[in-house]
């Protein structure tokens, strides 16, 4: 049975015990039943709280009316604002009715500012900075009503989510989740057809097996194009290669915990100098982009693109999905070229990994407007998070957006055809809290069709999200504490000049550490103190 076939027959046994167990059965966290990944888990008594059931037909006897703001449109501008037959079935099944704010994402954070100032404060107002919202005193915390009203959205939150979910200030949780529950999201990639070209026939995975096939690619005419000098062996920033050394962060920015579970900086740690004598070695040879300081980062990146799309790029880390297209761009001029996700590089020292999605996004906060209807509010919010709602959110209404086949929910086409089209119809509305499933997430992404089915550029992508699956970790987030809010904007542009420097040769190794010690004094301190302080409350 092939991988996906594997990921399908599991999702389909979760579904049929969702469907035969999910009312009249409190199994508890304890019990025997095992639900695959990505699946929601009944196990964990989704649904089954008496404050989560419906009233008859509805959830409420009485109308719950409450205002929500939040900006749409942004990198989804088919999301509908009016019109969402989703939604509208999701008031009409909940006894609900919800007035929609709808800014657009340019001037949001100003248009909050404006409301909270006004006399018309919304009773929920969403992606907006917690953080600002709270030194307004604008929003209440939820954990005592999520604890009583809101156990199915606890039920899904995992304990490595909940560094994102609570609050800096006061640990406390304010928003409720946007839960995408599926890891996968970067690989590690090289161009296959490089390697056939010079010669290396077997995929590299030691750091001396990548150095040797970089070198290959600079010094030979890996892409083929008759001029042996304008490969990029490794196309992109530098943080992407930062796991290989024991380094687990997913941004340049750089918190992380160290050995002994304090909340630091990636420049704390030991093993950060290894890191440098290996990328300045990679510079000085040729071996690392030499566009690396400004290309932007493996997660916002179209620079990097631009060179994969020139058959320029060797590797790279980034989206999966790079793998695909990238592969679907370059064989319109070469039919051999495969960009093909592997295992995340195995650094100097033994380690590897690779940053798994962050599955939960704290997105609607409820303001002193709504406090009175607060407890209503997070029932409503626990009806989302059960089968019901899940279902609803992830796969639309049966007959309209999906069809049920032998107990499993299958997204009909054309909203199963590609994400703008579901979005259209209303699914997965990213901006107002809800789960979406890894089922829903990867029947959209492959078009509802079958792993032996997708083209081979596809079937790249599918590879690629899983191949480094027993290497994930959990990026550590970035706090925003009062110093890290008030002097990130001196501090982190500083080192991040340092680092470029260092890296190409104009600082030596100690000049750099010299000068990091120097921004301790003038604000860098008080972020690494506050940020600990605050980690070692929010993460336990």
């Amino acid at each position: 049975m092939n991988k996906i076939s594997k990921r399908i027959v599991g999702l389909m046994l979760a579904i049929m015990i969702l469907a035969t167990l999910f009312t009249g059965c409190s199994s508890g966290k304890d019990s025997d039943i095992k639900t695959p990944e990505g699946t929601p888990d009944v196990s964990k008594e989704k649904g089954d709280d008496e404050e989560g059931e419906a009233n008859g037909d509805t959830l409420f006897e009485e109308t719950l009316k409450f205002s929500y703001m939040s900006n749409i449109w942004g990198d989804h501008p088919e999301y509908p604002e009016e019109e969402n037959v989703i939604i509208e079935e999701l008031m009409r099944r909940t006894n609900t009715e919800i007035e929609f704010r709808w800014y657009p994402v340019e001037q949001y954070e100003d248009k909050v500012t404006v409301t909270l100032a006004s006399d018309d404060i919304p009773d929920m107002i969403a992606q907006a900075p917690t953080s600002t919202l709270i030194d307004e005193g604008a929003i209440i915390p939820l954990d005592d009503l999520l604890k009583e009203h809101g156990q199915n959205i606890l039920a899904y939150l995992e304990e490595e989510d909940y560094p994102y979910m609570r609050e800096a200030v006061d640990g406390n949780i304010y928003a409720i989740p946007f839960i995408l529950d599926f890891p996968p999201a970067y690989a590690m990639q090289i161009r296959k057809d490089w390697l056939d070209r010079v010669g290396i026939d077997k995929v590299p995975e030691t750091w001396d097996e990548w150095k040797e096939a970089w070198h290959a690619f600079k010094d030979e005419d890996a892409n083929g194009d008759g001029d042996p000098t304008n490969e990029i062996p490794y196309a992109g920033d530098v943080y992407g290669l930062l796991p290989a050394f024991g380094i687990n962060v997913s941004n340049k920015i750089g918190f992380t915990e160290d050995a002994d579970g304090n909340y630091t900086l990636m420049y704390e740690l030991p093993e950060f100098k290894t890191f440098l004598e290996e990328m300045r070695y990679m510079y000085k040879e040729g071996l690392l982009d030499k566009e690396f300081a400004t290309r932007g980062t493996f997660v916002d990146n179209p620079g990097l693109e631009k060179v994969c799309d020139a058959n320029l790029a060797g590797s790279v880390m980034t989206w999966a999905a790079n793998t695909r297209r990238t592969t679907e761009v370059l064989r319109e001029i070469d039919p051999d070229a495969a960009m093909i996700g592997v295992k995340p590089i195995q650094g100097p020292n033994g380690k590897q990994g690779i940053p798994s999605r962050v599955r939960v996004t704290p997105t609607a906060t409820i303001t002193i407007a709504g406090e009175d209807k607060a407890e209503d509010i997070v029932k409503f919010f626990n009806y989302v998070f059960s089968e019901e709602g899940i279902n609803l959110m992830s796969y639309g209404i049966e007959g309209e957006h999906h069809e049920r086949e032998d107990s499993r929910l299958v997204l009909k086409s054309p909203y199963v055809d590609s994400f703008e089209n579901a979005r259209k119809a209303g699914l997965n509305l990213t901006p107002f809290p809800h789960l979406f499933t890894e089922d829903a997430f990867m029947q959209i992404t492959l078009g509802g069709m079958e792993y032996e089915e997708l083209p081979e550029p596809m079937q790249f992508f599918y590879d690629a999200l899983y191949v480094g699956e027993d290497y994930f970790f959990t990026p550590t987030p970035t706090l925003n504490t009062e110093a890290y809010t008030e002097k990130q904007g001196d501090v982190f542009p500083q080192i991040e000049a340092m680092l470029a420097q260092c890296i190409t040769g104009e600082i030596s190794i100690d000049e750099f550490y010299n000068q990091y010690e120097k921004l301790k004094p003038v604000g860098l301190q008080d972020i690494l103190d506050q940020g600990n302080e605050a980690w070692q409350m929010i993460s336990k």
